[in-house]
């Protein structure tokens, strides 16, 4: 369990806690079917996100990140952070899809951020998680159950969650229809471009006011992302 922060050790782990803040989770599979490209497409891609976000000096300020990878186990590779502390790990491809662990694991992350946000009076956009996969769920189908219901609690009770999959090669396009209506497909194994997008909504949702959030509209994705539609 995360150590619990003093309100002082809170207010010097946030960068400019005065300003609206916006958090987002990275939720990375990284099981075995993503080996080769797509994982190597997908570590050099997080790294150019980082530099793309910190070239603003606004979204320096306001943009934090945590990273969580999910195989047969999940790993929280990094809780949230400044977008310039933000590591770039080379993530390694093995294993099965615990899908329903790296969902509850973020929204978990998600929610601690939100009461520390909270303790300091900080403001803050609704979070975002936005989730990467290649494949279906290897979870047990009550916990998957589970983790759907928390997304769709968290969304329209909790703290407003924004909710998004990118979904590459053989993934469940149904299955991913029931955590959120915030599909898109990937049509190829390059995440360059689907990542600057990901980069420029950060910085430009970052410099929004945080009552803008429910009228936000994004960029339209780049070519080779399409926003799927339900079978």
């Amino acid at each position: 369990m995360k150590k619990q922060l003093t309100r002082k050790e809170l207010f010097d782990s946030i960068v400019a806690p005065s300003e609206q803040h916006l958090a987002c989770v990275l939720l990375l599979d990284s099981s075995y079917s993503m080996i080769g490209d797509r994982i190597d497409s997908l570590n050099a891609a997080i790294k150019r996100f980082k530099r793309n976000v910190m070239t603003d000096e606004i979204a320096r300020k306001r943009v934090e990140i945590a990273i969580v990878t999910f195989n047969s186990e999940v790993e929280v590779i990094s809780d949230f952070v400044p977008i310039e502390r933000m590591p770039t790990p080379e993530i390694r491809a093995t294993g099965n899809t615990d899908m329903a662990g790296g969902i509850n694991k973020a929204i978990e992350l998600v929610k601690q951020r939100t009461r520390e946000y909270q303790c300091l009076g900080t403001s803050f956009h609704k979070p975002w998680i936005f989730m990467i996969t290649d494949g279906a769920s290897n979870s047990p189908r009550d916990e998957m159950l589970q983790a759907i219901r928390n997304i769709h609690f968290e969304h329209e009770q909790g703290c407003g969650l924004k909710f998004w999959v990118l979904g590459v090669a053989d993934y469940d396009v149904d299955g991913m229809y029931q955590l959120t209506d915030e599909v898109v497909e990937l049509q190829n194994e390059d995440f360059t471009a689907v990542f600057d997008w990901l980069s420029e909504s950060m910085v430009s949702v970052s410099k929004t006011s945080i009552f803008e959030d429910a009228g936000l509209k994004y960029d339209d994705m780049p070519d080779g992302v399409i926003k799927k539609e339900e079978y």
